[in-house]
């Protein structure tokens, strides 16, 4: 358990383009962050990189930990324990090529989009600072495009598809948000981010056409500042339960619809978490 008494706005997938952004801004805003990477040399790039953005004492802590491995989730909830976190932006995002599971049988990017995000989430809202915390979750307009009742915990290779089980995970997480808004009101904001679409490595897709997205598609995209915007902008706001994109905000209860498979999803999530919590 780390023994600090300074405030932390914890940040996954932080050494991506977008998650390098957030934290850049809000070191130099002065913040203290807790940047969360995939790996021990991910983490150490990160924080060789941006220590120079701090600012006004501002300190950046770097701390690797695989979303996609439960123990690991627990481990780092574990150790900050002893933090006082001001804010949980959930901006880590994986869209595999290929299927591949967990070793708890669940498909990787939804183990990481989702479940593991979620478990994060369950786990470090203890040290949320009341009324004054706040929880963000990156969404995708990928959503859009699928029905909840398409998402399953344990989808199997003839229903996985690159884009199409990412964006089941995001609409999956979407849901949970605002189900967490509500459970929350009054203590934590819990807000939704959608950065569009940005030139990251997230848009390649690995295939033969990425040599020509590259040249045609990429320069009319956002940048990654311009992608960070919506969570920032989440942050910030004094409201709960919304969307935001770089144009825009609403609630998210304009888009979803809390039915008999939003409760069946938010029951057996929670009931899943309760085997690692």
């Amino acid at each position: 358990m780390l023994k600090d008494e300074r405030i932390y706005t914890v940040v996954t997938g932080a050494s991506g383009s977008i998650g390098r952004a957030i934290c850049s801004t809000l070191l130099a805003e002065g913040c203290n962050v807790a940047a969360v990477c995939h790996s021990e040399r991910r983490a150490e790039e990160l924080h060789a990189t941006l220590s120079a953005s701090c600012n006004g004492g501002s300190v950046l802590m770097t701390e690797a930990v695989e979303l996609d491995d439960f123990d690991s989730i627990k481990e780092f909830a574990s150790r900050m324990q002893g933090c006082r976190i001001s804010a949980l932006i959930n901006n880590a995002g994986i869209m595999n090529r290929h299927y591949g599971v967990n070793r708890d049988g669940i498909e990787s990017t939804i183990a990481v989009n989702y479940v593991g995000t979620v478990l994060l989430t369950r786990l470090l809202l203890p040290s949320l600072v009341a009324e004054e915390g706040c929880v963000v979750f990156t969404t995708s307009v990928t959503r859009k495009m699928h029905r909840l009742q398409e998402f399953s915990f344990r989808e199997g290779e003839s229903e996985f598809s690159q884009l199409g089980t990412y964006g089941r995970s995001k609409l999956a997480l979407t849901h949970y948000a605002m189900h967490l808004a509500d459970e929350l009101y009054g203590h934590v904001k819990v807000n939704c981010a959608d950065p569009g679409v940005v030139n990251s490595k997230m848009i390649t897709m690995h295939r033969w056409f990425d040599p020509i997205a590259d040249v045609l598609f990429r320069p009319f995209i956002s940048s990654p500042a311009q992608g960070a915007k919506p969570a920032l902008k989440a942050l910030s706001t004094s409201l709960t339960g919304m969307i935001f994109t770089c144009n825009k905000c609403r609630p998210i209860a304009d888009e979803l619809a809390c039915d008999e498979i939003h409760a069946r999803l938010i029951a057996e999530t929670d009931k899943l978490l309760a085997r690692y919590m």
